[in-house]
């Protein structure tokens, strides 16, 4: 059952991408969510507030499901990183894409990765959930790339923190490319860069 608080983040959440969150009123939060003014008053002081819970429910609360199942993915290095390409535009928001699925709206991974870059410009508030998470992936990637060198699967002359900068690098950088350059496919990309991290670090 979803909480009031949660039913509110997500109402946001689905304006925002319509219309923007600056430009998304109280008022519009409470009749899309089906929670009373006063209510999202008592959970929330503010819109900034609303915004915070909203950013930190769809980056920091996934992030958690994304490591669990990046864990649990039973493959080789590369395949895992295959599969964390992919989970980028897919598993990732798969609890927004059933939130859609009972509106009348489509879900837009495009509008997503837009309105969260928005987001980190426009509203200084959040950004700390934003290097939170980052700091977090750096040090989740750091484990797998050095897991895979103990398993024999990488050079052991790889540096670490160059590789998993590296690679952050190249999961912001692809979707930015996808996102703005729309006669790429998701799928030339993935392999493109798929094909290039391979080459410079699989054994010789």
């Amino acid at each position: 059952m979803v909480s009031s608080k949660n039913k509110i983040a997500l109402a946001a959440f689905e304006l925002s991408l319509l219309h923007g969150f600056d430009n998304v009123s109280v008022k519009q939060i409470s009749e899309e969510s089906g929670v009373a003014v006063g209510s999202i008053y008592y959970h929330f002081k503010d819109k900034d507030e609303i915004l915070v819970y909203m950013v930190h429910m769809y980056l920091m609360d996934n992030f958690h499901e994304f490591k669990e199942e990046v864990r649990n993915f039973e493959g080789s290095f590369m395949e895992r990183m295959e599969f964390i390409f992919t989970y980028k535009t897919s598993s990732f928001i798969q609890e927004e894409e059933n939130f859609y699925a009972s509106t009348d709206h489509e879900f837009d991974y495009k509008k997503y990765f837009t309105l969260l870059t928005n987001i980190y410009h426009q509203n200084p508030e959040s950004r700390p959930i934003f290097y939170e998470l980052h700091d977090q992936l750096y040090d989740f990637y750091y484990k797998l790339v050095q897991d895979a060198i103990k398993n024999g699967e990488l050079r052991d002359d790889v540096d670490i923190e160059m590789l998993v900068m590296f690679i952050q690098t190249i999961f912001k950088g692809y979707i930015d490319l996808w996102v703005y350059q729309p006669n790429f496919s998701f799928k030339k990309l993935v392999d493109a860069n798929a094909k290039l991290m391979w080459e410079a670090i699989k054994k010789q």
